[in-house]
């Protein structure tokens, strides 16, 4: 007997795909529905009786009355409406449409760029107008899963939202499951050097790529034993040609971009031999990658004032600052109480039971 209907909206990623096969293997007893806005031609999950992949257009889904018909009902029929992201004008849309719903079943699983992209945007007439649609939606959903307070401040000062708290990481990308033997697999872009270092977790100009290369550049000579990993995969570049021809040019066959998808297992395996990394972002960014590469004791710089970095110093994990690179690996010692920790907070056992209360219990 099914317990609970829990209806998703989100836009399709690996991202998600992982976690709905997360899902499914922990939770037999609930019913899950996802609609996945479909942005791209890449394949990277398939239609089911569970996964309703729509291709993304505002005006194209109010032309399609079928659609929006079976998109409404499942709405009204579920127990609990969880928002991966809240990104797309569709969705914002329906929360308006139907508030009470929302404050009633609404979860929203907040992802960063939903508040970012406006703090760095310029205030033009179309960034106002968005904003202002967002900022009334958010405000009308009553529940935001977050990872830590200082996030959670951060939203409910920035959308001016009451909100209540559901404290979960979320996904199983951030999950570190020591007691799973997995077979490692070999990666074989990657290079038999003691050092290896990632730059960064994605395309996206907040990684700082340029800046970067410049400064390990100072910092690293040819008689150094490294070579540097950049994850291109993903995210928006104009400067994409530029990032990889200075890389090639500073560090050539040491420097290795990261240009394909990876599946989740595979990209672990290639995280496995990073031993330091570099995320100079200000606000909550990569923590897939993070906890991660934590987790396998790698030394992680993050930018001092980010509310994850803050966040791990208080739990007693040793983070390094970006601000101040010297490519100084952390001790063994604090290498091996980052492991301890990460695998305490971290857990598959913990972020099932996280989804199992989200999913089973009334908010």
């Amino acid at each position: 007997m099914i317990k609970n209907y829990i209806v998703h909206i989100g836009t399709e990623s690996v991202l998600i795909r992982d976690f709905i096969d997360f899902v499914n293997e922990v939770d037999g007893e609930n019913s899950h529905l996802y609609f996945m806005w479909k942005k791209k031609n890449a394949h990277l999950m398939s239609s089911s009786q569970c996964i309703v992949l729509q291709k993304y257009s505002l005006f194209s889904l109010m032309l399609q009355p079928h659609f929006l018909w079976r998109f409404f009902k499942e709405l009204s029929r579920a127990d609990k409406v969880i928002l991966h992201g809240l990104n797309e004008l569709f969705t914002m849309i329906a929360i308006l449409l139907i508030p009470s719903l929302f404050r009633k079943k609404g979860v929203w699983f907040y992802w960063g760029a939903e508040l970012h992209k406006f703090k760095k945007s310029k205030t033009n007439l179309k960034n106002r107008f968005l904003l202002s649609i967002q900022r009334k939606a958010v405000q009308n959903i009553g529940y935001l899963a977050v990872g830590m307070p200082s996030e959670y401040n951060d939203i409910k000062a920035f959308f001016n939202t009451n909100s209540k708290p559901i404290w979960s990481f979320k996904y199983p990308s951030n999950m570190f499951d020591c007691t799973e033997e997995l077979e490692q697999k070999s990666v074989d872009f990657i290079q038999q050097t003691s050092l290896k270092i990632m730059i960064g977790h994605s395309a996206d100009p907040s990684n700082e790529h340029l800046k970067l290369l410049h400064l390990l550049n100072q910092l690293l000579s040819t008689k150094d034993d490294f070579s540097l990993y950049m994850p291109l995969s993903y995210g928006q570049n104009v400067n994409l040609g530029e990032i990889k021809s200075t890389g090639y040019k500073l560090f050539g066959d040491r420097f290795v971009p990261i240009l394909n998808l990876l599946f989740l297992s595979d990209y672990r395996s290639y995280l496995s031999e990073i031993n330091m990394a570099i995320f100079p972002q200000k606000r909550q960014q990569g923590m897939g990658n993070i906890t991660y590469l934590l987790a396998n004791g790698a030394t992680v710089y993050l930018h001092p004032e980010a509310n994850h970095s803050v966040y791990f110093k208080k739990l007693g994990i040793t983070i390094a600052s970006s601000e101040e690179i010297t490519l100084k690996p952390i001790s063994e010692a604090d290498s091996t109480s980052n492991r301890r920790i990460m695998a305490e907070v971290f857990s598959k056992e913990t972020l099932t039971k996280q989804l199992l209360d989200l999913f089973n219990n009334e908010c």
